[in-house]
Parts: C-alpha cells; structure tokens; sequence
C-alpha cells in the first residue's frame, strides 16, 4: 500500500448500501432539523404508535387519539384519520394539487416521482409533507400526554408559516412563497 486514505479504511468497513428512495426528500431541504428527525423515524417504521407498543405489550387500547375511530396504525395516523385528512387536504388545495391523499407508501411514491427536483414547488411540497407529519405527531402526543387538541385549521396556519418562515431564506422560493401568500382554509 503507497497512500493511505481514512475515507477508502470508512467506506471499506462501512460496507456498501443502497441508496432508499425516499432520501432526496428527508435530506438537504430547507426543513427544520425536528421536521426531519420526525419523518426519518417515520420512514423507518420507528415511531412508537399504539398498534406496535400493544404488539410490544406497552398498552392494551390502540385506539387512535385523534378520531378514537379505528387502531392508531402508522398510516391511519398520517393519513386516513379523519383529522389528518383535514390538514392534507387543506395544504393540497393551497399548494393547489389536486389529489387524493394517499395512505403511507403512495404518498412517499407520488413524492418521489413529482417532487424529486430543485423546482421551488417540488421543494414546498416535500415541506409541507414533512411538516404534516411532525404536526400531526405532535398534536397525537399532546392528545395522549397533556388531553388538549388544537383544531386542524390552528395546525394548518402555524405550518404555513413555519414554511414561509423557512422558505424565506432560500431565494429560489420566495417567487413561489409569494403566491402562497395566505392562510390554507380548512
């Protein structure tokens, strides 16, 4: 061996992975740093939802805490429950997509495919979708620990303007932000 590099001994005892799909929409956007945390471990299934801790034996109801409707499951959370579906369909309609939501894997699919590039509407959508989830999970845990529910419209509102909060700082989509310039309507 004539050179020696640190990066060739890490890649070498790293071993190679593949790259998961749904990268491009977690990482190097303009998203808080507990917005990412959030859909990462949502990503990875790592979330602590009723359905696996009564799997785990943690509790005996897995009622979702939002609607108290059907089993609090990762993507009735997200995206079928009643109150969810609220806030999704509200910042679709101001994004001005027209669409079902979809249940889990769809969503980071239709993601992939229509907002994998550096377009300014590509880049709010993956902030809207990511901020859905951190929202919705912190109003499931505010439900559980501390019995107080805020409306879907107050969540809707304080999203958007953490994203025109966020989004103001990258000049490439202020143009975009511009446009947005309202509250979403429940």
């Amino acid at each position: 061996m004539k050179t020696f590099s640190i990066k060739d001994v890490y890649l070498k005892n790293r071993g190679e992975f593949s790259k998961v799909s749904w990268r491009r929409i977690i990482w190097n956007n303009a998203r808080l740093s507990k917005w990412i945390f959030m859909i990462y471990l949502a990503a990875h299934r790592r979330l602590q939802i009723r359905d696996r801790l009564k799997r785990w034996g943690c509790v005996e109801d897995d009622s979702c805490p939002l609607c108290n409707a059907e089993a609090e499951t990762m993507n009735h959370l997200f995206f079928v429950c009643p109150f969810s579906k609220i806030i999704w369909v509200t910042m679709l309609r101001w994004l001005k997509i027209v669409r079902p939501v979809m249940d889990w894997e769809h969503e980071l699919q239709w993601a992939e495919q229509h907002c994998r590039g550096r377009s300014a509407a590509a880049e709010i959508y993956r902030m809207i979708l990511v901020g859905s989830i951190y929202y919705i999970w912190q109003e499931r845990s505010a439900k559980v620990f501390q019995e107080i529910q805020r409306t879907a419209e107050t969540i809707t509102r304080s999203l958007a303007q953490d994203i025109h909060c966020r989004g103001n700082v990258k000049k490439c989509l202020k143009r975009k932000l511009i446009e947005l310039n309202s509250y979403p309507t429940v």
